[in-house]
């Protein structure tokens, strides 16, 4: 039998103890019994890269004045891969109110002012660290990001098309995953948390991903497609191959058989879309679909 300090080494570094485990898809986080800290196991895609990716990211992010969770211990070992956080304060945004939607766009838009600066040398790719040979362009970026499967797929060709007037974008820092759960409002502060998919690329990246956390959580919590608040996200910088790729990617890490549900028609039309209000609505309808037809959030 393992010993505990071998099972759990936080607990040699005295850290903990932790709470019982809150399963996601990608970690299985536990909370100090003491409110302290916060443990974060990372399972599923690339563990050991997130871990690394997070570790870091949040010590850079720190420095650009943006408030982050500080590490405490992070390792890889029989426990997995990991990292300890200290707790941070604050009440997590919400999208449940138009209110409470404009409230968190808003501070989106206050966290990307202190992160998207322009910064030389960066290059496409995941994290923020500096990248050895040459460097890819923002859309292979993205294209590398889906399964072998994808390239056959008949909107594999219309997508990367598509995707390619992204290169012209600036290089920028990334958060990567500006849900609103990852937004912590204390008073007049706000914290950033959950860095483990940051990455360097256009800005275009963080705001189609928030926008698609908002159309597709509203739309499986029973809110009617004509009522999702995008007029909202209007504020956000639009670009709607990106908008398509989000969406892929989406189901390319779901169940085999999703991704079949979308025709190229539905890559066609977001990719198209000029206007942020109408390719959100789009969205809203596809998603609706896919909904219906089973496919979980």
């Amino acid at each position: 039998m393992r010993s505990t300090k071998t099972a759990e080494p936080w607990v040699g570094q005295a850290l903990g103890p932790f709470g019982a485990a809150v399963l996601k898809p990608y970690s299985r986080t536990r909370f100090a019994t003491d409110g302290s800290a916060v443990l974060k196991v990372y399972v599923g895609i690339d563990p050991e890269g997130r871990r690394r990716r997070e570790a870091t990211t949040v010590q850079r992010a720190a420095l650009r004045g943006i408030l982050v969770p500080t590490v405490l211990a992070t390792g890889c070992d029989e426990a997995g891969s990991w990292t300890v956080f200290r707790a941070v304060d604050g009440t997590p945004c919400s999208v449940a109110t138009r209110k409470a939607t404009e409230d968190y766009i808003g501070h989106v838009m206050a966290v990307s002012g202190m992160l998207h600066r322009p910064t030389a040398g960066a290059t496409p790719g995941p994290g923020w660290a500096a990248r050895a040979g040459s460097p890819v362009s923002a859309s292979q970026f993205l294209l590398d990001q889906f399964s072998a499967r994808c390239r056959w797929m008949p909107w594999w060709a219309a997508l990367r098309e598509a995707l390619s007037t992204i290169d012209a974008h600036p290089t920028v820092h990334l958060h990567g995953d500006l849900k609103p759960e990852h937004l912590l409002v204390d008073g007049e502060h706000l914290h950033v948390v959950d860095w483990e998919a940051s990455a360097c690329g256009p800005a275009v990246l963080d705001y189609t991903d928030v926008v698609f956390h908002l159309v597709r959580d509203l739309l499986y919590e029973d809110v009617a497609p004509a009522h999702i608040p995008v007029d909202l996200a209007d504020r956000l910088p639009f670009c709607g191959p990106v908008l398509a790729w989000r969406l892929l990617l989406w189901l390319d890490r779901r169940r085999t058989q999703d991704i079949d549900l979308v025709t190229t028609h539905d890559i066609v039309r977001l990719t198209a879309e000029e206007q942020a209000v109408s390719a959100y609505r789009s969205l809203a309808e596809i998603l609706a679909h896919l909904r219906a037809a089973g496919v979980p959030r």
